[in-house]
This record gives C-alpha cells, sequence and structure tokens, in this order.
C-alpha cells in the first residue's frame, strides 16, 4: 500500500456554511453544521525539540527504525522509560518532528499530554480516546456519548486513514500505566503510538517495543551543560575556561538531563557565579537536591519534585523498600544483604522488579540479583527515609546491617588468613567464595566504614576497619585503604588515647607507603613513632621504625634505611614478636642488596621466609619468596631462583590473590628480558599484562606494558613498542610511583630514537631525568641527562 499525504483533486472540495467548520480525515472533506463545537486543534501540535540532542544517538536510530518500518511488521507501540528528568519527552518530540521532516506520517501527527503522573492521575484511557477523536477533528456534539462508541469511532478513524494509504503517528507523553494507553493501540501495523512513562509498560495483551534511557555518559553531559550556558550567553567564557568544573557538576547532577538543566540555569541565571562555586556547593550530597532548585517565583522546577510524583504512586510496601535500601552506603546492593535490611525474603524480587518499571530502581547486570540506584534517587530515598524512622525502625536496621558485615568480614578474613593461619570449617566460607564476598562488597564495606561514623556507630567502624586493613593491603587496594585509614585517624583524634592515635598514624602510613604517596608517609609515621615513644610503646616504635626504613629505601637514602631496620630489628627480637621481625627482613635484605652486601641479604630473605612458614602467614611468605627469588636470580642462582618463584606463584594462585601474581611474573619477565631470553620473559609478561587488565590494575597494566614494549623493541616492531610504552606512561602517571614511571620514560625515549625521532626523545630522556632525581636516584638521573645531551648534539642543526 502506498502512502500519501492527500491532497484535494476534482469532486473533493466542501464548502463551509455560515459558522460551519471542516476537517479533512483520510484524504476527504467531511462538512459540520455551523455551531456543533469548537474549531478542531491543528495537527502536529508537537511539543518542541531540542536545538541539539546531546548523548541519544543510540536511541534515536532505534526509534527512528521503529517509526520508519511502515509494514505492519514492527511492533505498533513504542514505550520510551526511564527515570524522571532522564529526557524521554525530548527525545520523543525529536523523533517525531524527524518523522515529520522524512514524510512518513504526512500531517497525521498527534501529540497527547497524559500527566500520568499528576494527583489526579491525569487523562484516563477513555479520556485519552475522547482527546484524540478532538484532535481527529471530531466536535463534541458529535461524540458518541459512551467510552465504547467513542473507542470505536478511534479505531474507525485510524482504519479510514489506512485505507487512504495514509500513516498516523501519536505522540502520548508522560502515560502512568498501561490502562491509560491500552485503548490508544492501532489494530494496523503501520500506524505507530509513541508512548513516554516513567515506567516500564508491560503487560499481557500489550504490543511494545521498550527503550530504555538511562543517564548521560560524562562527554554529552558535559556538552549540554555547555551548550545551555552558550544559548543564553554565546560569549560565556565559563565553559572553556572551567570545563574541569562542569564536567564535575555534571558528575554531581548524576548526568541526569533534568539535574543539568537545572544546573545550566542556575549558572545562565548569574553570569558571575563561578562554575567551580556551583560545584562546590553540589559537593555536598545532603544538600544536593535542594540546591538543584530553579525558582523563578513561579513554579519552582527541580529534581526533588520530579522524583515526588514517582514516589508517591508506589505501593506502601515498595516505598518501604525503597527507603531501606539506602541503609546501604555501597552503590548497589545484592539480594541477600535487601533481605536483611527489608526483613523481607518472599516475593522479595518481585517488589524489587516494580521498582525497576519504576524506573526508580536498576538491575545492573541484569539476573546478578545486584540493585542499584540512581545518585540523585539515592539522595532523595535517604530523605524519605529520614521522615520515616520510627515507621520503618530505620535504627535497628542499621545496627543490624552493620554487624552482618562485620560478621561477614571476620568470616571471610578467617578463611583468607590474612591475619594469621588460613582457618577451615563448617561456618566459614570457603578461600574462593571469602574472596569473591570481599571483592565484590568491597565497595560497599569501605562505604560502610563512613557510614557508620557518621551514624554514631563508631565501635563498628574502628572494628570494621580494622577487620578490612590486611585484605586491602595484601590484594593491592591502597587507595581503599587511604580512605578507610583517614576515617580512623580522624576518629582516634576526636576521642582517643594517645594509643590509638599512634596506631591510626602508622596504619595511614603503611598504606601510603603502598601507594607510593612517600612524602606524607614519612610525616605520619615519624608523628606515630614520637607518640609511641612519648608512650613507651615499643612494638608500636618497632613497626614505625620498619616502614620508616621502607620509606628512606624508597628515596635511595640506604644508609638511614639500614639503621632505622636494624632498630626495627633489635625491638622486635627483644619483644619476641616473629612476625614483625620477618617483615622488617624483607626491606632489610633489600637494603643489604642496595649496598652490594648480596649473600647477607639472600640469608636475610631466607630467614624471613622461614619465619613466616613457622607462623603459618602464607600470604606474607610467597612475598617473602618472591623477594628471595629476584635475589638469588642476581647473584647467579638461576635454578634455584626458578624453583623459589614456582613456590611464591603456587601459593598465589591458591589464595586467589591475582594482583600479587601478575607483579611476581612481571618480575620474572623483566629478569629474564635481562637475561637475553625474550621468548621466556613474553609468555611470562603477557599473562601478567592480562591480569593486571583484569583487576583493573592501571598500575600494574602500566608496568607490564614497560616489558612489553621492550620486547616489541627488540624485535624490530618500533612502532608497536611506541605504543606500548606511551600508553604504559599515561598509566603510570597517576600513580604516584615516580620509580617506575622513569623507567616508562626511559623506555620511551629509547623507542623515540629507534625510531630517528631525537627531540621527542632528548625530552622524553629529561623527563626521565627528572623523576629519577626526584626518587633519589642519581646515577639513573645522570645517565639519563647524559642521553639526553648526546641525542640533541648529534641531531643535525638547522641548515643555512
Amino acid at each position: 500500500m502506498a502512502f500519501r499525504t492527500p491532497k484535494p483533486g476534482p469532486g473533493q472540495w466542501a464548502h463551509a456554511e455560515q459558522n460551519g467548520q471542516i476537517t479533512q480525515v483520510a484524504g476527504d472533506y467531511v462538512r459540520y453544521e455551523p455551531g456543533a463545537g469548537p474549531l478542531p486543534p491543528a495537527p502536529l501540535g508537537l511539543p518542541d525539540a531540542p536545538e541539539v540532542l546531546f548523548g541519544r544517538d543510540a536511541a534515536a536510530r532505534e526509534l527512528l527504525g521503529a517509526l520508519d518500518d511502515g509494514s505492519g511488521s514492527s511492533a505498533p507501540v513504542v514505550v520510551v522509560a526511564g527515570l524522571a528528568g532522564v529526557g524521554k519527552t525530548a527525545l520523543a518530540a525529536t523523533i517525531a518532528h524527524r518523522a515529520v521532516a522524512a514524510g512518513w506520517f504526512g500531517d497525521r501527527v498527534f501529540s497527547l499530554p497524559l500527566r500520568g503522573y499528576a494527583s489526579d492521575g491525569g487523562l484516563t484511557g477513555p479520556g485519552a480516546v475522547q482527546e484524540l477523536l478532538r484532535l481527529f477533528g471530531v466536535r463534541d456534539a458529535d461524540m458518541p456519548p459512551s467510552p465504547e462508541g467513542r473507542l470505536a469511532l478511534y479505531r474507525a478513524r485510524l482504519a479510514a486513514y489506512a485505507r487512504a494509504g495514509e500513516r498516523v503517528l501519536v505522540v502520548a507523553d508522560d502515560a502512568g500505566s498501561v490502562a491509560q494507553v491500552r485503548d490508544l493501540v492501532p489494530a494496523w501495523g503501520g500506524h505507530r503510538l509513541l508512548v513516554t512513562s516513567r515506567h516500564r509498560l508491560v503487560a499481557p495483551g500489550f504490543p511494545a517495543r521498550l527503550v530504555g534511557l538511562d543517564e548521560l555518559a560524562a562527554g554529552p553531559a558535559a556538552r549540554l551543560l555547555a551548550g545551555a550556558l552558550r544559548s543564553t550567553w554565546p560569549g560565556d567564557p565559563r565553559p572553556e575556561r572551567e570545563a574541569a568544573a562542569l564536567a564535575g557538576i555534571a558528575d554531581h547532577c548524576g548526568r541526569l538531563p533534568l539535574a543539568l538543566t537545572v544546573a545550566g540555569a542556575l549558572l545562565a541565571g548569574d553570569p558571575g557565579l563561578a562554575a567551580a562555586e556551583l560545584a562546590g556547593q553540589l559537593e555536598q550530597a545532603r544538600t544536593r537536591l535542594e540546591t538543584l532548585t530553579f525558582d523563578d517565583g513561579d513554579v519552582p522546577l527541580g529534581v526533588r519534585a520530579a522524583f515526588d510524583l514517582s514516589y508517591r504512586r508506589l505501593p506502601e510496601d515498595q516505598a518501604r523498600i525503597f527507603r531501606l535500601l539506602t541503609v546501604n552506603p555501597g552503590p548497589d546492593c545484592p539480594t541477600v544483604y535487601a533481605a536483611l535490611l527489608t526483613g523481607e525474603a518472599e516475593g522479595l524480587r518481585r517488589k524489587l522488579a516494580a521498582l525497576v518499571r519504576a524506573s526508580l530502581l536498576t538491575e545492573q547486570p541484569l539476573g546478578s540479583g545486584r540493585w542499584r540506584m540512581h545518585d540523585l534517587v539515592r539522595l532523595y530515598a535517604v530523605e524519605r527515609g529520614e521522615e520515616c524512622v520510627q515507621r520503618d525502625g530505620r535504627e535497628a536496621v542499621i545496627d543490624a546491617f552493620l554487624a552482618r558485615l562485620v560478621s561477614d568480614t571476620r568470616r571471610s578474613q578467617q578463611a583468607l588468613g590474612v591475619d594469621g593461619p588460613q582457618a577451615t570449617g563448617p561456618d566459614l566460607p570457603s578461600l574462593e567464595e571469602a574472596l569473591h564476598l570481599l571483592d565484590t562488597e568491597r565497595a560497599t564495606l569501605i562505604a560502610a566504614v563512613g557510614f557508620a561514623v557518621e551514624r554514631g556507630r563508631s565501635a563498628a567502624a574502628v572494628e570494621l576497619a580494622k577487620l578490612l586493613a590486611p585484605y586491602l593491603q595484601l590484594y593491592w587496594h591502597a587507595q581503599d585503604g587511604i580512605v578507610v585509614a583517614r576515617q580512623m585517624l580522624a576518629v582516634a583524634r576526636q576521642g582517643g588515647s594517645r594509643e590509638r592515635v599512634g596506631a591510626a598514624l602508622y596504619n595511614l602510613g603503611l598504606v601510603l607507603v603502598e601507594a607510593y604517596q612517600v612524602e606524607e608517609a614519612a610525616a605520619r609515621l615519624t608523628e606515630a613513632l614520637g607518640v609511641f615513644r612519648e608512650n613507651a610503646l615499643g612494638m608500636g616504635a618497632a613497626k614505625a621504625l620498619n616502614l620508616l626504613g621502607s620509606v628512606y629505601r624508597m628515596a635511595h637514602s640506604f644508609e638511614e634505611a639500614r639503621g632505622a631496620f636494624e632498630e626495627a630489628l633489635e625491638l622486635f627480637r627483644e619483644l619476641r614478636i616473629p612476625h614483625g621481625e620477618a617483615t622488617a627482613l624483607v626491606g632489610f635484605a633489600d637494603v643489604l642488596e642496595q649496598l652490594g652486601r648480596t649473600d647477607e641479604a639472600i640469608d636475610a630473605y631466607r630467614k624471613s621466609v622461614a619465619l613466616m612458614q613457622a607462623i603459618g602467614d602464607e600470604h606474607r611468605e610467597a612475598s617473602g619468596l618472591d623477594h628471595l627469588g629476584s635475589a638469588l636470580w642476581r647473584a647467579g642462582h638461576r635454578e634455584e631462583s626458578v624453583a623459589v618463584w614456582e613456590r611464591a606463584l603456587t601459593s598465589l594462585r591458591k589464595m586467589g590473590n591475582r594482583t600479587r601474581e601478575a607483579w611476581v611474573l612481571n618480575g620474572i619477565a623483566g629478569s629474564l628480558l635481562e637475561d637475553g631470553q625474550p621468548d621466556e620473559a613474553l609468555v611470562r609478561v603477557e599473562r601478567a599484562h592480562a591480569l593486571f587488565t583484569q583487576a583493573g590494575d592501571r598500575h600494574g597494566e602500566g608496568a607490564a606494558l614497560v616489558i612489553l614494549g621492550r620486547l616489541r623493541l627488540s624485535a624490530g616492531r618500533a612502532t608497536e613498542a611506541l605504543e606500548a610504552h606511551e600508553r604504559a606512561c599515561g598509566l603510570l602517571a597517576g600513580t604516584g610511583d615516580r620509580a617506575n614511571e622513569a623507567v616508562a620514560l626511559r623506555a620511551l625515549a629509547r623507542t623515540f630514537a629507534a625510531l630517528d625521532r631525537p627531540a621527542e626523545a632528548a625530552e622524553a630522556f629529561d623527563r626521565a631525568a627528572e623523576l629519577f632525581a626526584a626518587v633519589g636516584d642519581s646515577t639513573a638521573a645522570m645517565r639519563a641527562r647524559q642521553k639526553a645531551g648526546r641525542i640533541r648534539r648529534a641531531a643535525p642543526g638547522p641548515r643555512p
């Protein structure tokens, strides 16, 4: 069937007498008697579309594809669903305008606001049919008196359009339920019903195709905000001058278009307001929803008001679940914790799924049983929860949840053996289960420490932090460790004993060393050492001295490091603390090796491994074996070195410590490369790189890419080497590990030189020299500067 825009031909003209009115249906003109009703609205009563649709290319293509197909093979109904303020109406209006421009529906495009979330429920299903009939040109006097009659007439009109080869597009905006739009579904597949709703409208016999909208990606969100400023003030300097602050505002808005629009209006309405100032205001989570309100003296526009409409539609049992899920401070909540928080088990998933359909919750990934709220929705749910503290029993729920987290973490820690011998038993998880729980719930556990502090549960916070610390250290989660340690230091300073303050300073210094933040680590550890000595706390002093030895070693101050390690060892032995002695021996051995005392270093490593083995600390025994293997290799004891490394790898694989396994493999690869065994090195470093990538460890990935690049360069693949080394430099630049960053820059410089790019090679050598000097490696710094100088002298000068 061909589709055409009707044009009156011979015999198709009608004449309106007196005050009569004429409207067109399916290419014919129908004459009405004068005075029978109001003039029908003109077609194409679409709301304005935004000038630019940011970040919706994929959804726009999907919608256009659904509307373009006039063969009837696609579903006649398309529902654009998503959270309040996510941009459903803007997308639907844009697509409808594009469909009109393409000529797919002629002038048969009708827009119907349903107001499904208004307090009165908006239009009913029969009311929606009646409004569409008015848009079709049916006068009130000619309207059938019953809902059934009006529905029959609506369907007859759609059928008439179809017989005439005319497609119809109905845009039904803001539907609150399937009941509002079920009667609007066209029988003929060439017509289209485009619906927007906060709910995912799914029901038996309702043939809808769902297009879900989520928040924008970071780039489009920032562009939307900048575009709002430029459209109001074309010369506004803030988009260029404060791009980073605008990106921060977009993040605080959760990249939700409504919130971005409000933020843009706040900035546009106050041209002197710095974007950084608004970003600072939005950092305060408790006042963020209030900040995201624009009041022009009429009806305030804001995110909270939009969420109110969705929340008021919830049945009380779903509203209670919605409120209590926010007791979990993490980014998402597994079903098992949701059951604990809500006290519901039977039928819980069905109720959670109802919140998903209301766009107040998502399951990510699908089928995972992990439930997530948009950041702004979460803040809104917290507000509602604080209004219902007594009704929901919120304080008791908080206590029960924190107790469960402490219990789960303690049992997992025992199963992993991160703070003592590994334990097994019917009440404990397996090692794999324990590691899975800690890895999966790590973000929640970290957030729970701060949450417990905020809610006045400092005892629970301290206990949870204490249990998490060894896991975070041994499984290389240094940044999380820093967050927890800073919170515990604040708690200790507020009301703890001097001993607690010293312990908190030491714990913070420990994780700062792990994160290569050497300057602050030195300051915290020096303060801790002073506290311990003032209070005659020998064990604390020994631990602080041990870590200070590591700080001096990282700064290449080897004599100071040796002194600190020797004093720590003396105290540990005097106090008969073999675990502390074994830990200090590793650092002491490394310093001895740097001072050229190789045999003594190997002996110290062996003693450390033996002590850890006797204690039953497999994690730190594996670390000692790695160091021993490296020392043996450098001393020429290749066969024993390989055997020791294999012991370390076997232990780490058994404990599921993939990140430390990757570091051992990377170290082995580097040793093999230096020894002229590139094929063997490649096998190890590729495995290390894969493990680092899987773990999301940018630091380790950068270190592995340095070796991969060197291998590619030695194989004559300089272009691939350059790609690897540039990527490595980018990754390592954000880690604080200036020593490895310097090594990466040196490798990059050599690659530039091999590609006959002398200026870039010299610059990279200079940057490497600066970093080597900063970490105290004066020899490497001098050599890098010499390389840069030789390259510049050898480079041809400008031609006369």
